[in-house]
């Protein structure tokens, strides 16, 4: 088998398998369970009303001037 082949089926075969793969992605899905659905709207309300944490504290203390080496 000649080499050129082998460096052109990459080139060939990755095309395909992303058209395929985007096709199969894509597709139409059928209705969720309402529950699972509803459920994970609620996970998301708390996630998104949760208080956002504030600044961290240091975990050591500030320098004072004096300490400083020279």
């Amino acid at each position: 088998m000649p080499a050129w082949i082998l460096w052109l089926c990459p080139v060939v075969i990755a095309p395909m398998l992303a058209v395929a793969w985007t096709s199969w992605a894509s597709r139409t899905r059928g209705p969720e369970e309402a529950y699972g659905t509803v459920a994970q709207y609620d996970r998301f309300r708390q996630a998104m009303d949760a208080p956002v944490p504030g600044n961290r504290a240091r975990s050591h203390p500030k320098r004072s001037k004096s300490s400083r080496p020279n």
